[in-house]
């Protein structure tokens, strides 16, 4: 534990009142919301030159923690990190002659595949790699955090790291894999009879009586921070920012974190802006579309960012995506409104289809939260949201590993043989106009 709380690094901001909390320490003696105005939004700015960001961009990190001068740590030593944000960008030239074929568009579509995180391969390691570092430095033990599965499974096994107690409340609905997974790591799991909003609910409580700091969700600052990296590592690694950014959305870390990126960037960078944010949501559990579409049809009357509807225990095939009171809609649709994006949905029964078919020709399998986002592209390209010569980030999410279910229903080339003469060699080409033709329907 770092004792000396006198640091010249960073300090956080409220975002509503612009009170400054000098430190992590501070923040988390004052219940993790500004003193002044009761908000739970604050941001971290630094004390640092820019310019130094930009030489970073040459190097070849091995985690997110390459970008440590720009990072709330104050020292290095309590660092806890499994190789987490230094993920490749991959470019998938098969979506762009789809696009070229089909809409007749030259565009560029690269991948962000957190999959490929050294932790649990989730959004959420580079959040949890950074919140077990500041645990660790400075000295908490006990933590609580409520969580439909990748967050809590990210936080059961980086916390358990730093020897920080971290008590899980998951729905009841939550994946049975994650459940057994933070298990494994002797933190322990409360599953609320209820959804994710119940387990908040309960949650909070546990917090405030027994005196536990409990992760605030998607404004976190110590979630922002972390995948605000990602700005980093395109500019890194395709030397630009997408012109069209697309993803499944439960709470909406990710468009939150890439705005402060750009925004910290500004200063050095100030021809940088936000890519459109297309956020894509299934029509088993879609709060942030039916706001979106009632507010475009009525003309984005002002407030109607507050204006969102509350689905009690939403029944979906992607429990990780089941956030039915979707708490950080006001700040996504002020995001998505400037940058001319939009929200989308799709429908649950096309995820198998688009998965199937990401595989064959990829050889990449995804989760079902990551199908969300894939299949977030095709409806993209046939809403006309996608402009010829634009580059398009696809972030996608977990891999099978985490969803072990859907990876089941992946099966479609077996068969069930009683003797040699009903086996017969196959080609792989067999395959593509049926799995093309089911992902398009």
């Amino acid at each position: 534990m770092l004792r000396i709380k006198v640091q010249n690094k960073y300090y956080l901001k409220c975002t509503e009142c612009g009170h400054v909390t000098p430190n992590f320490w501070t923040w988390f003696e004052q219940g993790q919301k500004c003193p002044e105005c009761g908000s739970k939004r604050s941001e971290v700015w630094y004390n640092r030159r820019y310019k130094r960001l930009l030489r970073m961009f040459k190097g070849k990190p091995d985690s997110f923690w390459h970008y440590f001068p720009f990072l709330p740590l104050l020292r290095r030593r309590h660092i806890i990190s499994k190789g987490e944000g230094a993920i490749p960008v991959e470019r998938w030239t098969f979506l762009e002659e789809f696009a070229k074929k089909k809409y007749g568009l030259n565009i560029e579509v690269n991948v962000y595949r957190n999959d490929l995180n050294g932790g649990t391969g989730t959004f959420k390691d580079v959040g949890a790699s950074l919140a077990a570092s500041l645990f660790n430095e400075i000295g908490i033990k006990q933590y609580c955090i409520a969580s439909t599965g990748n967050s809590a499974t990210a936080y059961a096994k980086y916390l358990s790291e730093a020897k920080v107690n971290c008590s899980v409340f998951m729905p009841e609905d939550a994946v049975k894999t994650s459940e057994a997974t933070i298990n494994s790591y002797g933190q322990q799991v409360f599953k609320v009879m209820g959804d994710y909003a119940k387990a908040k609910e309960i949650a909070a409580g546990y917090a405030q009586m027994h005196n536990i700091p409990m992760s605030t969700g998607n404004v976190d600052p110590i979630r922002v921070e972390a995948k605000k990296t990602m700005v980093f590592e395109w500019l890194r690694q395709i030397g630009k920012m997408p012109d069209v950014y697309i993803q499944a959305v439960s709470g909406g870390t990710g468009p939150i974190a890439i705005d402060k990126g750009i925004r910290e960037l500004k200063g050095v960078l100030p021809e940088l802006k936000n890519p459109r944010f297309v956020l894509v949501q299934t029509d088993k559990c879609d709060p942030m579309v039916q706001a979106w579409e009632k507010a475009e049809a009525g003309g984005f009357p002002e407030g109607f960012e507050k204006d969102y509807p509350i689905i009690d225990n939403p029944r979906t095939e992607v429990p990780t995506l089941a956030t039915g009171n979707p708490a950080t809609y006001p700040i996504l649709a002020g995001l998505v409104k400037d940058s001319g994006g939009t929200f989308i949905r799709i429908r649950e029964k096309k995820l198998l289809p688009v998965g199937k078919l990401v595989a064959y020709e990829q050889k990449v399998v995804p989760g079902p939260a990551s199908a969300v986002c894939l299949a977030g592209f095709f409806e993209a390209l046939q809403k006309n949201l996608i402009k010829n010569g634009e580059t398009v980030m696809l972030n996608t999410g977990e891999g099978p590993n985490r969803a072990p279910y859907f990876l089941e229903q992946m099966i479609y080339t077996t068969r069930e043989v009683n003797n040699v003469e009903e086996c017969e060699p196959h080609s792989l080409e067999d395959y593509r106009n049926i799995l093309w033709a089911e992902a398009l329907k």
